[in-house]
């Protein structure tokens, strides 16, 4: 097949580059038009999921909880003329730019009044009058602090810190135009940093935006980045400038490709996506070197360029293709992860992987068979010193040290298991951004004054419309938010119940002692009053009602914001919580399950305890009456009847449908809870991924070499890397989250390459040396150890480059990924062969060297003369004779 593939690509050599450059032109367009940003974070759970459900519940019903931009100062004379002049100027100034929806600070505040001429509440604004003509701004200052909902919502009195919340426009901020507006909003407000002293900024805007901005700024300087340390890698190798402007045309390519096919399939730019276009020079330029290095051989070995061309494509193409397969493969294992944004990411990269192979197998002959044949200087590094100096240590080590070879791999294991124990799992928000980072600073100042800002989000449902204004309902919120108002994770929350007692207040002149719950008294007086109120207006805290209930859904909304903790932490807090929140909802809810436990197990007595609860009882009535008015009137003159019911088949189902009437759902959602729960989603998923991917990879190889002994003993120097990574983890303290389980998968499916390249060789060998196991171990180590060490190197160096990000997750994927594929060159080098040598013919059994197919095919296979191809050279005859 590799000989016809070879004839196809030699002789099509313009038609080839031609269609090449019309799809570069085409990727090209998308790449440069087509790509947008994915700036919401967080959130990596499938769309299926139950907390994805609530959570895409709750933003039809409530909108975003995400949308706010938090502008905060440290001012201690704020309450000045000319300070509380600037600071409302600036919320007004804000309010004029496309994509705000609302401003809300102390400068910009309504209150409620009481006109009892014509009983009904008035808003009015604290603040209009800019020459103080109307009010001072000592009584400015009063008015707004003597309303309690305030304090600890838009300003903290003890550290004189005061907030600006800016509520953008949702289709502005995942618009990658757009959402610059949020930027200009920054760079406008500390244009009165001279006045207000340094401004901070926190929400998920913010966040969003500036890492938005972050990852392209990061692509493109990777990009450049990786050319740069493979160029200087490749010439150090071959000396050669025309191999490394070979091999950046094949990089070149394969990245405009990467970021077009980004846009064709209509994905966006995230932090992981962002990795692609580098991790395609990084993964390419090992490629280009296998190929390089082959031809320089076959070039040295007879010199004539056409036929070491032919020799490069047809002897090492299924091994190349086999390698870039398995490296997809480590990719691909995120496409069955069920989360949208890991399946894009394995989509684009394992496609893009062997995207690079073809761009590999068809530039790199058609551009050396278009160029002068490589002088003798271009292939000393064949025979440097050093190279070959390595290589033979290699040989005498896993010729004579072997115990000492175990002996370490040993060491290493009892380590990395120790260090395996050490590992935590974790993950948070902005958990991959630098201590020092100004955007964690800010968001730690927020949280630091005033409690949190992740948003966390409680929903009630209080299923039956007349609950409502109940005050047993208004008691039991008074009480959640209570409780939350003891814990420092969390920010002060914000209900319908806060509402009401700023109404309450308002119908007393403002009186703060009166900022409470409406009695059962003043509810009738306030009747009047409230169906008069719009109360979609801006009352409670710059809120309307509306954004606290929705009554088509009978759900209640306590908005609060937490700390940005870990995932698991925030799991446990949420575990911990919907427990105290159940019992204060449903007190009841543990004594009517006992009864109706009994009850399912025969004992009826526990029906009438049930039933004894009016609100059981009453429903019990409506569903068994079935809209029947003249017997849910029987049911109330005479309770005793509903017995006559009880053995009805479907009664049981009914009692359970009536008591479940009578709780509180509950649920606990936001951006804090979705990031969590996509945490903890993904690294159980990945780890899956991983397991896949070793699977699969071994099924392959068992396909490749017929043995499944080989297949175990090929894991052993592949599978220790990852232990070893694992154990460094654990020592140094990194923790287990997403973005360094990618390490795992990532690693596991590049450092297989080596190993299938050093048995292909090794299969080749035996065949050739007619099993004599020692030498033939010896010669795959000299033939393909220099390209093994070759490659690593260059992977080696690219990875790394990756510890130069701002983002902590990419740092450590960087550099744990180099770390493994460093230690997998050493297992790959020297203890596969020493296995191989102390195994001997326990392993090496006679399906091996007879597998399905070639990784190398012989020269013997490949019929020279049929290959005709029309070179550069023919027009100088004596030329061609000579390299003939």
């Amino acid at each position: 097949m590799w000989q016809k593939i070879a004839k196809i690509i030699l002789r099509n050599r313009w038609f080839i580059l031609a269609i090449l450059l019309i799809l570069t032109v085409f990727f090209g367009y998308f790449a440069f038009t087509g790509l947008k940003i994915d700036n919401k974070y967080g959130n990596m759970l499938p769309k299926n999921s139950v907390a994805q459900r609530n959570y895409y519940k709750f933003k039809k019903t409530f909108g975003e909880d995400g949308s706010t931009l938090v502008i905060a100062i440290q001012a201690d004379s704020l309450y000045t003329e000319t300070l509380f002049r600037e600071w409302k100027e600036l919320g007004d100034s804000i309010l004029q730019i496309d994509g705000v929806n609302s401003v809300i600070s102390e400068a910009t505040l309504f209150s409620i009044h009481n006109n009892k001429e014509e009983q009904k509440f008035e808003a009015k604004r604290v603040f209009s009058d800019v020459t103080y003509q109307e009010k001072s701004i000592d009584d400015i200052r009063n008015e707004i602090k003597r309303n309690p909902i305030y304090d600890g919502i838009l300003y903290n009195d003890s550290s004189n810190v005061s907030l600006m919340m800016v509520t953008m426009d949702e289709r502005f901020l995942s618009d990658q135009k757009k959402s610059k507006v949020v930027l200009d909003i920054e760079e406008l407000a500390e244009s009165y940093s001279d006045d207000f002293g340094k401004v901070h900024f926190a929400g998920l805007p913010h966040i969003r935006v500036v890492v938005g901005k972050r990852i392209i700024r990061e692509m493109y300087i990777f990009i450049g980045l990786a050319i740069f340390v493979t160029s200087l890698l490749l010439y150090l190798f071959f000396r050669s400038f025309r191999v490394v402007a070979i091999c950046n045309a094949v990089v070149f390519i394969a990245v405009i490709w990467s970021m077009g096919s980004i846009g064709i399939l209509g994905f966006n730019i995230s932090i992981m996506m962002a990795l692609i276009p580098p991790l395609m020079i990084v993964i390419g330029i090992p490629n280009c070197i296998f190929l390089m290095t082959k031809y320089h051989q076959e070039v040295k070995g007879h010199g004539n360029k056409i036929k070491a061309l032919a020799v490069v494509i047809t002897k090492i193409g299924t091994a190349t293709f086999l390698t870039n397969f398995t490296t997809a493969l480590g990719f691909s294992t995120f496409i069955f992860t069920n989360s949208e944004k890991l399946t894009e990411f394995g989509v684009v990269a394992s496609l893009n992987i062997m995207i690079v192979f073809v761009l590999s197998i068809c530039i790199i002959p058609i551009i050396a068979s278009l160029s002068k044949k490589p002088k003798d200087r271009h292939l000393k590094h064949l025979e440097r010193k050093f190279a070959r100096g390595f290589l033979e240590r290699l040989v005498q080590v896993t010729s004579f040290k072997r115990p000492w070879v175990y002996a370490i791999a040993c060491l290493v294991l009892l380590l990395s298991g120790i260090g395996m124990a050490k590992m935590e799992a974790t993950g948070n928000i902005t958990g991959d951004l630098p201590d020092d980072d100004p955007i964690l600073k800010d968001v730690q100042f927020v949280e630091k004054h005033f409690g949190g800002a992740i948003p966390y989000e409680i929903l009630v449902n209080y299923k039956q419309p007349g609950r409502l204004f109940k005050s047993q309902t208004v008691r039991k919120v008074e009480a959640i938010q209570e409780m939350y108002a003891e814990d420092s994770l969390f920010s002060k929350s914000l209900s319908y119940v806060d509402f009401m007692k700023v109404v309450n207040m308002a119908y007393h002149e403002n009186n703060p002692a009166f900022y409470k719950v409406i009695s059962n008294r003043d509810k009738k007086r306030l009747k009047s009053y409230l169906d008069k109120f719009d109360m979609s207006s801006s009352t409670a805290g710059n809120m309307s009602l509306k954004e606290l209930i929705d009554t088509t859904t009978t759900t209640l909304r306590i908005r609060t914001q937490m700390k940005d903790i870990g995932s698991y932490e925030v799991a446990d807090k949420v575990d911990s919580m919907l427990l105290k929140v159940d019992s204060i909802l449903n007190p009841e809810k543990v004594r009517w399950e006992a009864a109706y436990e009994q009850y399912s197990k025969g004992k009826q007595s526990y029906i009438d305890t049930l039933l004894q609860d009016p609100g059981i009882y009453n429903t019990m009535t409506v569903l068994l009456s079935k809209g029947d008015s003249e017997l849910l009137m029987e049911f109330d003159l005479d309770p005793e009847k509903i017995k006559s019911y009880y053995k009805q088949e479907d009664f049981k189902e009914k009692l359970r449908e009536a008591i479940d009437q009578e709780y509180f759902g509950v649920v606990f959602t936001g951006t804090s809870v979705v990031a969590s729960e996509g945490t903890q989603y993904l690294v159980k998923n990945l780890i899956t991924s991983l397991l896949f991917a070793v699977i699969t990879i071994s099924l392959l190889m068992a396909l490749l070499f017929r043995s499944w002994r080989m297949v175990l003993i090929s894991l052993v120097p592949n599978v220790i890397p990852l232990l070893f990574t694992a154990g460094v983890m654990g020592w140094m303290g990194i923790p287990l989250k997403p973005s360094t389980l990618l390490v795992f998968s990532i690693a596991f499916g590049i450092s297989v390459d080596d190993t299938i390249h050093y048995l292909a060789k090794y299969r080749q060998e035996l065949k050739s040396h007619k099993w004599e196991l020692k030498q033939c171990v010896i010669n795959s180590i000299r033939e393909s150890g220099l390209g093994m060490f070759y490659t690593s190197i260059v992977l080696f160096c690219g990875f790394s480059m990756f510890s130069f990000s701002q983002f902590g997750g990419t740092q450590a994927l960087g550099l744990l990924v180099s770390l493994t594929l460093l230690v997998a060159m050493v297992t790959n080098l020297v203890l596969l062969p020493s296995l191989l040598l102390t195994l001997d013919r326990r392993i090496t059994t006679k399906s091996f060297e007879e597998p399905y197919f070639e990784v190398y095919d012989e020269d013997s296979d490949i019929e020279w003369d049929d290959l005709q191809v029309k070179s550069q050279l023919e027009n100088n005859p004596q030329e061609e004779e000579q390299d003939a």
